[in-house]
């Protein structure tokens, strides 16, 4: 026997121990949990017919019995929970208990441990680790280093030594499928394996591809703050979701899913994420949008205008009269020197006088309107403005509150001398009438003195934007702040927020003291953070200012032209550079070779980034002499496609009114889904979807429907077909009619 064989043998003997380990802890588990399960009913049983129906009348005793009875199948559910989690975990290492491993020689010993790494430690009773999780100390090494020396750092320190050998494997259904040695860290052979393959609905984990630079986001706990930069394609959502379950794994005892928000583009985009954490066997955290936040925040009173409407008017409403004016007023609102206005503004109010007036009934005087004055700029003067208003009201409504119980009894005498024909209650509900329709002016008074609309307050802003734009020291063009006034005040009067206004009404609410405390919330990560803009940024730090915040993105992917960072410099006031660590991710991994290249020489610049060297066709340009011939041809081409087994093809549409033509051209001809807002539900297959929604998704086949000169025609647009070109694993089609766009480089 070679030694190549005998080390196959030896390598498919510990496979067989470890299943056979795993196979044990298992059984132990589903036993555990049957027993939870079956003394959960006895106590169930117990508790009816021992305790009976519950009531006070029979004594204090029999209610004890019961809560006592009550907390112990919480218990029970609790354990039968955990036990639950843990089959499952055993599941898992039963089809795949480890992809890889490494020989580890401690500094000072001349032995190598033999490390094999999968998703979660497997532990016999001797306390030996067959199988490490990924995400332990020793594990980090596998993806950091090559072989030849190598360290890891645990509680005690760093622990030096030498790797000696790393070998991969692909394990399914309890099988080794292949393995080999690798003096190149989890190289393209396995990363090739995996990338050729066709894509699924959901995200995948990709734990056993995990490179080094996307180890040092996973692991990185020195910065409060990471900015993390990187292409199209090269994992920054997938590296977001693996640092959640590091982070969850490390911090076991401190964290849990609750404290964990992820803000995603869309809900879409969510539900496409939503596999990765279950994979790894953790429960997802808390997952939202920005538009989801900020519509439950706000009242329901205006028509709010959501993201996907905003995209669908920049992209599909150039021809109307007043486009310009407002491009103009989402360029303005998402600008940083609006930021500035609004801080400024921000301190006006809280420092404005309110023209606080005596508070007098009968002759009285309540309080006065020095001492409201003491109240507001003194007493509470550390409080926002909302709770210094609301503590004032509340205040002035005690110290009234005397008079008025006084007044009402005056009345009710009055009532009963004269009008002997009135009963009690009649009295007291005629005297409390009357007195409340007195102190009518004087309540108009104290709800006017301290008043808190925020839509009310927003306004006033607009109705003295100059007064405000020259103390900020801002250059402005007047009329197009002119007209950026009247077109905010006008939608304000016919109660509309235009998502642009939706932003800074949340700010002040946050700043003015109405937001609610997060403190729960320990860890946030920001997908897609090219397409926040500055003051979205703020409303963040507003938020989760305590929270260690992951902020992931490509600024050459920036869909909204008027609405984004810009850059990064923009908001490195809010997260400053002691707390902040910015890493570039330089290599995609996403779309062939033929792709990435295709798809860059649309950005007209070197972006530096590497892609892995996988191989495919040329995209193809296929031209139209009108839309209908371009339907055609593409109902021809996603019946090839569908044939040749491909598991989910894109159609990037630019709008949802296009998407929706097209939709109702092709839905009784071939099977396709449809996806015309941020809400709808994600399916994978073959999917229509407009570009401004298909960020972060990915597809085996992408077809972008026409794009002509006509379709896309502006500088604006380069960076959204970039987008929705890179969303192409495999195969990218471009379909034009007349000629194709300048911003597609041949």
């Amino acid at each position: 026997m070679s030694n190549n064989d005998f080390e196959v043998k030896l390598e498919h003997e510990w496979l067989q121990e470890v299943l056979k380990e795993a196979r044990k802890q298992f059984d132990q588990k589903r036993n555990f949990r049957e027993k939870f399960k079956s003394d959960a009913i006895e106590l169930q049983r117990e508790l009816w017919e021992e305790v009976g129906s519950v009531s006070i009348a029979n004594g204090l005793e029999q209610i004890v019995d019961f809560m006592q009875s009550i907390n112990a199948m919480k218990i029970q559910k609790r354990n039968h929970e955990f036990t639950r989690k843990l089959e499952k975990k055993y599941e898992r290492l039963l089809l795949s208990p480890y992809f890889a491993r490494m020989d580890f020689v401690e500094k000072g010993e001349e032995k190598a441990e033999k490390c094999y790494i999968g998703i979660s430690n497997l532990i016999n009773d001797n306390f030996d680790f067959l199988v490490y999780d990924w995400r332990a100390p020793i594990s980090s090494m596998f993806y950091d280093y090559e072989i030849g020396e190598a360290q890891f750092k645990c509680p005690e320190g760093f622990i030096e030594g030498k790797l000696t050998l790393k070998r991969q494997y692909k394990i399914s259904n309890g099988k080794i499928e292949y393995m080999f040695d690798s003096n190149l860290k989890i190289d393209d052979e396995v990363l090739q394996d995996i990338l050729s393959k066709s894509t699924d609905s959901k995200m995948k984990a990709i734990v056993t591809t995990i490179q080094r630079e996307q180890n040092k986001v996973i692991r990185n706990e020195e910065y409060k703050n990471l900015i993390v930069q990187g292409p199209a394609g090269s994992g920054k959502t997938s590296v977001a979701m693996h640092r959640i379950a590091y982070l969850l794994y490390k911090h076991r005892e401190k964290i849990t899913p609750q404290n964990i928000v992820i803000f995603s583009p869309n809900d879409i985009f969510n539900e496409y994420i939503s596999n990765v954490l279950p994979e790894l066997g953790e429960d997802n955290m808390l997952q939202t949008t920005f538009k989801e936040y900020m519509h439950k925040a706000l009242s329901n009173e205006f028509n709010k205008e959501n993201y996907s409407e905003m995209m669908e008017y920049i992209l599909a409403s150039k021809s109307e009269e007043a486009y310009e004016i407002r491009k103009n007023n989402i360029k303005f609102k998402a600008s940083i020197e609006f930021v500035d206005v609004l801080k400024l503004y921000v301190i006006f109010l809280e420092k404005a006088n309110r023209n606080f007036i005596d508070i007098t009934f009968r002759g009285n005087l309540i309080i006065s309107s020095q001492d409201l004055e003491e109240l507001f700029f003194k007493d509470y003067v550390k409080l926002p403005l909302k709770r210094r208003l609301q503590k004032i009201k509340e205040r002035v409504l005690f110290l009234l509150k005397p008079y008025e119980e006084q007044r009402i009894v005056e009345v009710a005498n009055e009532l009963i001398n004269s009008d002997s024909s009135l009963d009690k209650t009649e009295i007291k509900e005629n005297s409390t009438a009357i007195v409340k329709n007195e102190l009518k002016e004087l309540y108009y008074e104290i709800n006017r003195m301290t008043e808190f609309d925020l839509v009310n307050i927003y306004k006033r802003l607009f109705e003295n934007l100059e007064i405000f734009l020259k103390d900020s020291n801002i250059e402005y063009d007047e009329k197009k702040i002119g007209e950026i006034k009247s077109y905010t005040l006008e939608s304000l009067k016919v109660r509309r927020l235009n998502y642009e206004d939706q932003i800074p009404i949340l700010y002040l609410k946050g700043a003015l003291g109405e937001l609610p405390k997060t403190s729960e919330i320990k860890y946030v990560i920001i997908d897609e953070a090219q397409d926040y803009s500055p003051l979205q940024y703020e409303i963040f730090y507003q938020l989760f200012n305590h929270a260690n915040l992951t902020i992931l993105g490509d600024l050459d992917q920036s869909i909204n032209p008027f609405m984004n960072v810009g850059d990064y410099k923009n908001i490195s006031h809010i997260f400053t550079e002691d707390s902040t660590c910015i890493i570039n991710l330089t290599k995609s991994y996403r779309s062939t070779m033929e792709i990435t290249k295709f798809s860059r020489r649309m950005l007209n610049k070197d972006i530096g980034a590497e892609c892995v060297e996988r191989s495919g066709n040329e995209p193809l340009l296929l031209g139209f002499s009108n839309e209908d011939a371009i339907k055609e041809k593409l109902l021809k081409d996603i019946k090839i496609y569908n044939e040749k087994n491909y598991k989910s093809i894109g159609i990037i549409t630019k709008t949802a009114k296009e998407a929706n033509d097209l939709y109702n051209f092709l839905k009784d001809k071939v099977n396709v889904r449809a996806i015309m807002k941020d809400d709808d539900e994600y399916v994978s297959d073959t999917l229509i979807i407009p570009a401004y929604l298909a960020k972060g998704l990915e597809f085996d086949v992408v077809l972008i429907y026409n794009a002509g000169e006509e379709n896309y025609s502006s500088e604006e647009e380069r960076l959204l077909l970039y987008t929705a070109c890179t969303r192409a694993l495999h195969v990218l089609c471009v379909y034009f009619s007349g000629n194709v766009t300048s911003l597609i480089k041949p």
